[in-house]
């Protein structure tokens, strides 16, 4: 019996997943290399205060020298692909200058993964940038976009013969929301909603310049961005007040600045495929207690199971993410779902709720091609440090032993045979 009180049955004959299918899982490289030394978060990092248990990321998985190991444990977990990011500070750590023997290290991170039979999917900004760029200002700075997209045009010029799939961004809502409202991200900055939406300004104009430089180069690319979804629900469905507390919470959530005085939705941008990050929601209603908030106060249902980050468990709100990107004619690949829990049992049952949604969405013709668990291995999880473990790899943090958790077995079950094991009973 699981820890909801349900002791789901055998499923032998559950719905196969389409062909080709990909199954894998998602990393990012200041989480998992070790020593990113000329980034912002680095720095960031040595602020007193600024990481949860005073961890720094050190050495953090030591991913950049045991990146052929680490891949080949996932593919004898029956996966197919893997999302991961390239390290721009590695690879342009002074701007204008290129470090060969970097650029080198991720055509053989490629190499590996295609001699083993994973598709890669780069992401091209997840979350950190060099030291240079963040003291020009980052991306408040209006010419970001065009320094953003000569590091793309190299790195898609040095590796783009390896690699079909980008993510030109990983959520830039929450970058922007985390660096300059709330403070948990560089640069630290609280409150500051003009540097924030000036952010997200200029990663629209990044994203739509990388688009067409990485097309130009490789007409045959498929590139997205990895875009944020956390629901929004009124905590009362029968209030006005409290679904238009939920619509506005929503709105601000999944939209960037398109000029003109006008917002538009980030999965509107200009794209191959949809890509589709969800952990979790919240429930909303009006408050005028919350300005700083936009009068919306959000919070976690009353006697709800809550992850180790604090997050809900509401395997139906993937569903309805699915259900809101399915009319929009393009694949959607989920880039990250994942859960941080110290109970294996917990993850195990995660990932049949969720991927049961992702089936039922198929089925309802949503064109969904892949899922990427977040994350293969435990690892620095940015300002929360350590302390959250969302891998299906547990890494041991003195000795960096990995050790693969019964969530792995089962993850590398269904990805083998195309089909979920168990069906959820009736409550």
């Amino acid at each position: 019996m699981d820890r909801w009180g349900r002791n789901p049955p055998m499923n032998p004959e559950g719905r196969t997943f389409p062909e080709g299918f990909l199954w894998g899982c998602g990393t990012a490289a200041h989480q998992v290399e070790g020593d990113n030394r000329k980034n912002d978060w680095w720095e960031f990092e040595q602020k007193p205060g600024a990481i949860e248990g005073g961890d720094r990321s050190g050495v953090a998985c030591d991913h950049y020298r045991r990146f052929k190991e680490d891949f080949q444990v996932l593919k004898g977990l029956s996966q197919n692909a893997h999302r991961f990011s390239v390290e721009w500070s590695r690879i342009e750590p002074e701007q204008g200058v290129f470090d060969h023997g970097e650029i080198d290290h991720y055509r053989q991170v490629l190499t590996v993964l295609r001699d083993l039979g994973l598709e890669p999917m780069v992401t091209l900004h997840h979350f950190t940038s060099p030291l240079w760029f963040a003291r020009k200002g980052g991306f408040t700075n209006n010419g970001s976009a065009k320094v953003f997209a000569a590091f793309v045009d190299r790195v898609c010029a040095e590796l783009g013969d390896l690699c079909t799939f980008w993510c030109t961004l990983n959520e830039p809502n929450i970058y922007a929301v985390q660096g300059w409202v709330i403070g948990e991200f560089p640069p630290g900055k609280k409150g500051d909603i003009v540097g924030a939406c000036r952010v997200l300004a200029n990663m629209r104009k990044a994203h739509e310049l990388a688009y067409a430089t990485i097309k130009r180069r490789f007409p045959l690319a498929r590139v997205g961005i990895a875009q944020h979804r956390w629901l929004m629900s009124p905590s009362r469905p029968e209030s006005r007040a409290d679904r238009f507390a939920a619509g506005i919470a929503q709105w601000v959530t999944d939209r960037w600045p398109v000029g003109g005085g006008r917002w538009g939705r980030v999965v509107e941008a200009s794209s191959d495929f949809l890509g589709l990050n969800h952990y979790s929601g919240s429930l909303c209603r009006l408050d005028p207690r919350v300005p700083g908030e936009l009068f919306v106060r959000r919070f976690n249902r009353e006697g709800a199971f809550l992850t180790d980050m604090g997050w809900m468990l509401e395997p139906q709100w993937l569903g309805e993410c699915l259900s809101d990107l399915g009319g929009r004619g393009k694949p959607v690949y989920i880039t990250e779902n994942g859960v941080a829990t110290r109970d294996d049992e917990v993850r195990c049952r995660f990932l049949i709720d969720n991927l049961r949604q992702v089936e039922s969405a198929i089925s309802r013709g949503v064109d969904v091609r892949g899922y990427f668990y977040w994350t293969s291995m435990d690892n620095f999880e940015w300002a929360k440090g350590y302390a959250p473990q969302f891998g299906l790899v547990a890494v041991d943090r003195q000795r960096l032993q990995r050790s693969p958790r019964p969530s792995a077995a089962l993850y590398a079950g269904i990805a083998a045979s195309g089909r979920l094991p168990y069906r959820i009973s009736p409550d």
